[in-house]
């Protein structure tokens, strides 16, 4: 079975990745470990080749690789997006890069996005869920950007942020409370999509949400809204990367989505448990899919929506 890791964060050495804002406990005692392997390539190469994956799809978003509170300047994102393309280049048998893209930053956004898959070859991008004024992806100021990737028939893998309010009041639940606050965020964003019209208008748009936003589909799937996740005949291209191996969060997933709309996500590596072939495909049998529906959610998926399906 083909095993490919979908969230998976590489990043340019010269922007070291960024603790997530007001995080505590294990995340921020382990931070300066984690960002180093952020930008170690060798090291991520070589353990997935002891653990048996396949294909890692390389990402940086925006507010992990900039301080709380700023954008993600033009030059940044060229530069860091060049650099993916490089690493790319030199190991595509193996890997795939997402394009950062600061998706409320307009036009400007929306040009980087045709120059990251156009000319750098990029199969896809990755942004932030939301700015950092509250701003979600459904909002206008998105809109530029989430057309350019539905025209050009990328995936936009829609990360979680750490808003200020959440993480203040969640500080008590320790590194729960951090996961809490930012899939509050991720699934706050999901439902903007919805509520906004942006997956009804965009049918090219293939948008990628992690499970710690599980709570907007479930919100979703409790309304009438809900049907443009689930209708066969005009269901919105919605997926769910598992971001982690909980049989019963997969089986969740794939009953909503369907088994073609669900990719295997490690969260590499932030995640304190590693991917590796074993633990996919225990995942994946706990979740009682069947061999076809497994191959789909395993590596299937990723390679279609990079286009190498």
């Amino acid at each position: 079975m083909f095993i490919a890791d979908f969230h998976t964060h590489h990043a340019c050495p010269d922007y070291p990745a960024v603790l997530p804002h007001n995080a505590t406990g294990v995340l921020a005692a382990r931070w300066a470990d984690t960002a180093r392997r952020v930008a170690d390539l060798d090291g991520l190469l070589a353990e997935s080749g002891r653990h048996g994956v396949d294909l890692r799809v390389l990402s940086a978003p925006p507010a992990m690789v900039t301080p709380h509170g700023e954008r993600t300047r033009p030059d940044d994102q060229r530069r860091l997006n060049d650099h993916l393309a490089t690493v790319v280049a030199g190991d595509p048998g193996r890997l795939a890069g997402l394009a950062t893209i600061d998706a409320f930053g307009g036009d400007a956004a929306a040009g980087e996005v045709v120059r990251a898959v156009r000319e750098l070859g990029l199969p896809g991008i990755v942004v932030d869920c939301a700015a950092a004024d509250g701003r979600l992806l459904g909002d206008p100021a998105a809109r530029p950007t989430l057309s350019a990737a539905a025209e050009l028939g990328v995936p936009v893998f829609a990360h979680p942020i750490s808003r200020s309010t959440l993480t203040a009041e969640f500080a008590g639940l320790g590194r729960l409370g951090t996961s809490l606050a930012r899939g509050t965020m991720n699934a706050a964003a999901l439902l903007s999509l919805l509520t906004g019209g942006a997956l009804a208008t965009l049918p090219g748009l293939h948008v990628v949400f992690p499970m710690l936003g599980v709570a907007g589909l479930a919100l979703a799937a409790a309304t009438d809204e809900g049907a443009l996740l689930t209708a066969p005949d005009r269901r919105a291209h919605v997926y769910a990367d598992t971001m982690g191996f909980a049989p019963s969060a997969i089986r969740f997933a794939t009953d909503l989505l369907g088994a073609d709309h669900v990719v295997v996500g490690g969260d590499w590596p932030v995640a304190e448990r590693e991917t590796t072939r074993e633990r996919v495909e225990a995942a994946l049998r706990g979740a009682g899919l069947d061999p076809d529906e497994r191959a789909l959610v395993a590596g299937g998926n990723t390679l279609r929506l990079l286009g190498r399906g």
